[in-house]
């Protein structure tokens, strides 16, 4: 196994030093649920920020989702500050790959623009899992995507840079 790099360290020096309970929150309201799915060809996270856009979600989850990749590509980390570009190690599945399920927020940017962090789980033909987070642009649809997106009323998810982890995250706002 590589080494852990000096981000991962300090983020774990960090949780050590507080181990007391942190947490930020928000409370919303159930509001609509868009039921969607995502036609062969449609990159995996391009197709959910077109459905966040078309529905005018500003704060949602991705409750359900499942169907078939024609490749993947997964990392188990995001950029830091430092270097937002690099991603982590990048896993590249050929495919087709089954893609069992997955959790994620969807939100808006400063700018307004549709964000997705998405974090699932597939398997290959040989029956190994992989799993990590899912970026842009690398996750066509082979045969279908079945999603689900709950919006959430009263809050607003917004991609805003987190000192303490060094990453861009989708942090609850009120409206």
């Amino acid at each position: 196994m590589p080494p852990l790099d000096k981000r991962t360290v300090r983020i774990m020096e960090i949780g050590k030093r507080h181990p007391e309970v942190r947490t930020e929150s928000l409370e919303g309201k159930a509001g609509r649920i868009v039921s969607a799915r995502l036609l062969p060809g449609t990159d995996l996270i391009t197709g959910i920020r077109h459905l966040t856009k078309k529905h005018s979600i500003l704060a949602g989850a991705v409750t359900v989702s499942f169907g078939s990749l024609a490749k993947a590509e997964v990392t188990w980390t995001e950029g830091s500050k430092v270097d937002p570009r690099k991603k982590g190690e990048r896993t590249r599945l050929s495919g087709p790959v089954s893609f069992l399920a997955s959790q994620g927020k969807v939100g808006i940017t400063e700018e307004g623009e549709p964000v997705v962090h998405l974090h699932g789980v597939l398997v290959d033909r040989e029956g190994r899992l992989w799993g990590g987070h899912f970026h842009e642009g690398n996750n066509p649809v082979f045969s279908t995507f079945e999603i689900v997106i709950h919006e959430i009323l009263g809050v607003r998810h917004t991609r805003i840079y987190d000192d303490e982890s060094e990453v861009g995250l989708l942090k609850a706002r009120s409206l």
